[in-house]
């Protein structure tokens, strides 16, 4: 029987931080998450059988408790989490993102934990010509989100590299699936459009329905974030692009959802002007993820849609959608 770990997941109660805590748990680990539990885009759920503490990364008084506590391992999941919210409140985006992960690197310094996990996003690389790229593309990000995201990823090397800690890092890509806030217009491609046709209105498309994306489902999502547990890096820095390789355009994409919904194909699409700082594409080889971790994605986009609409289906329309959360009766 594998040793029980301590694990930190700090934004555990967001859309990709409750599926891990649920992973992590089942796997027999002792949890303890952080959170604000204000919306990122998912609907905010903690889970029973972990310990809870309502809390700001980006204050002192809430690292003193996470040292308190003394976790061998860190997920650092807690952030502004998307392009168009950062601008609407740019200061939370930059205390949170970048002063939140300086404390975070520091605080792992100071109590030498194992591993330090951090969640990056596709979009600190920024918009890129190149038909595919990998981990080692020259970044260049396009909003402020994105600069945000890669000032994390630079605190966590200059840090962290100095000492005995695995650090990994994950360039998180376009992740979908159930447990996203519908009622969210400002994060997810495919939450957003899904939420259209959840409420039965036409499809808002802010940008060109050439911009192209990679699409991750929850589920192989968090399976590889949950390995970083029991997986052997030989190298003590680490950098993955979190990404099954499968990538489309925005038209591409629509024609999915509107499948997976059971819509006719010539469902209403309205154009708009594109978000700030919104990349027009990006796409990555998933080579070196799926090697290092021995992993086989479950889930295609139309596999992955059709698992999400059968969710969607269940719930009604309302504001607050925290009864429905997929793993509130599990």
């Amino acid at each position: 029987m594998k040793k029980s770990k301590k694990i930190l997941i700090t934004g555990g109660a967001g859309f990709v931080g409750a599926h891990l805590v649920e992973k992590l748990i089942k796997l027999g680990h002792k949890i303890l998450v952080i959170d604000i539990l204000k919306p990122q885009g998912g609907i905010s759920f903690v889970n029973k059988k972990c310990k809870f503490i309502k809390g700001d990364i980006s204050k002192i008084s809430t690292i003193k408790k996470i040292k308190l506590w003394k976790p061998e391992i860190i997920y650092h999941l807690a952030a502004q989490s998307a392009v168009e919210p950062a601008y609407d409140d740019p200061k939370f985006d930059i205390l949170t993102n970048t002063y939140g992960t300086f404390l975070l690197c520091n605080l792992a310094k100071s109590i030498n934990v194992k591993k330090f996990i951090y969640t990056s996003s596709a979009a600190a690389i920024g918009s890129n010509s190149k038909k595919i790229i990998n981990e080692s593309i020259k970044v260049n990000p396009d909003s402020l989100y994105g600069i945000t995201k890669h000032n994390g990823e630079i605190l966590v090397k200059q840090i962290l590299s100095s000492t005995r800690i695995k650090t990994i890092i994950f360039r998180l890509f376009n992740t979908y699936g159930p447990g996203e806030d519908l009622n969210n217009l400002k994060k997810g491609m495919v939450s957003i459009y899904s939420s259209y046709i959840w409420k039965k209105k036409p499809i808002i498309v802010k940008g060109s329905l050439n911009r192209y994306r990679d699409f991750v489902f929850i589920e192989d999502c968090v399976a590889i974030l949950a390995k970083c547990v029991s997986v052997n890096f030989k190298n003590k820095n680490e950098l993955f692009h979190l990404t099954m390789g499968e990538n489309l355009t925005v038209k591409e994409l629509l024609k999915k959802i509107i499948k997976a919904s059971k819509n006719k194909f010539d469902y209403p699409i309205i154009q708009k002007k594109s978000t700030r700082g919104d990349s027009f594409g990006f796409r990555s080889s998933s080579k070196k993820l799926l090697g290092k971790f021995k992993y086989k994605p479950r889930y295609n986009l139309d596999k992955g849609l059709e698992k999400y609409f059968k969710w969607i289906k269940k719930i009604p329309i309302k504001k607050n959608l925290k009864p429905y959360h997929p793993l509130k009766n599990k």
